[in-house]
């Protein structure tokens, strides 16, 4: 599937309203589009709709109201820090492995010392 890229000015309001970086911001739209589209083709499948009417979904998706795209940018933003979160106690964890069963004292070589002058 071939994905466009979000709108800048689109990821920058985003990112600023959220408190989000901007490419936290640009895959919380890419997330919205694809709920998106997954809702649509539900909606199209269950009342018999060609799914691939693009009028069609631009009206399904006007018809939810104006706070409907809001709410779907809110659930995406949430999930991607959300995910980021768990990213990032996941790597916290793995690091502190890694520093336990890492030696304390450098590793001994057979080579000789150099001495710089």
């Amino acid at each position: 599937m071939h994905t466009m890229a979000p709108n800048p000015l689109t990821v920058w309001q985003i990112a600023t309203e959220h408190g989000i970086s901007e490419d936290q911001a640009a895959t919380a739209v890419t997330w919205a589009s694809h709920m998106t589209v997954h809702a649509w083709e539900a909606y199209a499948d269950r009342f018999g709709l060609v799914i691939e009417d693009g009028d069609a979904m631009e009206a399904w998706f006007r018809s939810l109201g104006p706070g409907a795209s809001r709410a779907v940018i809110d659930e995406a933003v949430t999930a991607v820090i959300g995910a980021e979160n768990v990213l990032a106690e996941v790597y916290r964890q793995r690091d502190a492995e890694q520093a336990r069963g890492r030696s304390r004292r450098p590793m001994r070589t057979n080579r000789p010392r150099v001495q710089i002058r």
